[in-house]
């Protein structure tokens, strides 16, 4: 679980900003919105930015993964840049500075991260150690060999090696992916972490790599099929089938000189497609997931989304969850995932409004907002509970009259016209 994220330069990120997980002394729905992974420590389980177009919501949902990515992913080639440096307009040439503060297993990690176009310029990760004290677990400076802590336990030659493994343009702990190090358990079980619980933004966009999973694991195929149901899609059932072009066609391709023979094996190969079966009270009939309409095809991805965020302790990331879904449509996920209990985040972008007035699952504290400063234009970062509106004051109605900001400013609807 996320407990706080600062990026510096990055996109429309020209300052430091942070944004925070860390729930306020407010009581209201402590049961179903927070997570404890430490008595005290009290985490948001949901998060909403919500802004105008091009104010910096989608850039601070990209800067996180960004993070994740380098933690996760390293450059092969040494002699290539860092595999994502994408700073400010009017301060390129400077580095971009990360920094996060996150639990995964009952641990707590801290970690700084320093790069230019190049190069990493520094990191630093502390973990909770067994002993329960806040310990470093590896620290890094450009032109300098990685140190490590002293409570980690690592072996001489396991220094050697990820000294001489990890390149100057990817992370200590991305190393992990391009070859099967030996290092000490605890990095081991951080890399498996992020492997396995930190989605990218639009995971789980092929259809049929999701009815695939679902083939394999009836559990999820229920639990998909239970929320296609409730949606009242009339959906019963999905399958994968293999599907051959006609023979007459096929024998078309096989006899035309003009292709290759690679590229009739390729026109010529069986694929799956996925089709949906819909039940009525005459009859069922099926229908290719393509000729479905955008609100299931969104709602199949998101129901495997639900999957992870129900089962283990996912952090997910959505830009726009609304995109393609009726309003209560949308309520009625966003209730099942509070209603199940796991430690697990959901953080998304919305245009929505009408979230800010269901106060059966909205926290002030949740609510973010990114505006563009004119002088600057950088974004600025700031949440609802951090403006001091009298509780009894309607959100919706705040945002709205302007007085929470980040909203755009449209001026006169009257389009100017050439005079002839």
């Amino acid at each position: 679980m996320i407990q706080e994220f600062s990026i510096d330069n990055y996109l429309s990120f020209g300052d430091k900003q942070l944004f925070s997980l860390v729930a306020t002394s407010d009581k209201t729905l402590s049961e179903e919105l927070i997570i404890e992974p430490k008595p005290g420590v009290r985490l948001l389980r949901l998060a909403m930015i919500y802004g105008a177009n091009a104010s910096g919501k989608s850039n601070l949902l990209n800067a996180i993964q960004s993070l994740w990515i380098m933690l996760f992913s390293p450059r092969e080639n040494e002699h290539k840049g860092v595999q994502i440096y994408e700073p400010f307009e009017l301060r390129k040439g400077e580095p971009t500075s990360y920094g996060i503060t996150f639990w995964a297993n009952g641990r707590k990690y801290e970690y700084q991260l320093v790069h230019d176009a190049g190069s990493i310029l520094y990191e630093k990760m502390t973990y909770t150690s067994d002993k329960g004290v806040q310990s470093d677990m590896y620290e890094r400076k450009k032109g300098e060999a990685i140190t490590f802590g002293s409570t980690l336990g690592i072996k001489a030659k396991q220094k050697d090696e990820l000294n001489k493994e990890t390149l100057k343009n990817h992370t200590v702990l991305s190393t992990l992916n391009k070859k099967n190090l030996d290092v000490p358990p605890v990095v081991r079980e951080l890399y498996e972490w992020i492997k396995s619980n930190v989605h990218e933004l639009g995971e789980y966009n092929d259809s049929r790599k999701i009815a695939g999973q679902a083939e394999e694991n009836p559990k999820l195929k229920r639990m998909i099929l239970e929320l296609l149901r409730k949606a009242d899609l009339n959906i019963s059932d999905f399958k994968l089938v293999t599907v051959s072009l006609p023979k007459e066609i096929s024998e078309e391709i096989i006899h035309n000189e003009e292709l290759s023979e690679k590229a009739k094996e390729r026109i010529l190969a069986p694929t799956r497609q996925l089709l949906f079966t819909h039940q009525t009270s005459n009859s069922d009939f099926q229908i290719a997931f393509g000729m479905e309409s955008a609100g299931t095809r969104a709602y199949l991805r998101l129901a495997r989304l639900l999957y992870d965020l129900k089962d283990s302790g996912a952090v997910v990331m959505e830009d726009e969850l609304e995109d393609s879904l009726h309003y209560d449509l949308l309520l009625h996920y966003l209730q099942t995932y509070l209603q199940t209990y796991s430690k697990s985040q959901l953080l998304f972008s919305t245009h929505n409004l009408l979230l800010l007035d269901e106060s059966w699952m909205i926290r002030r504290d949740m609510v973010w907002f990114t505006e563009k400063e004119r002088a600057t234009a950088s974004t600025h970062l700031y949440r609802a509970s951090d403006m001091g509106l009298h509780k009894n004051v309607s959100l919706l109605n705040a945002y709205r009259i302007g007085k929470l900001g980040a909203k755009p400013i449209l001026g006169s609807t009257l389009l100017a016209t050439d005079k002839l």
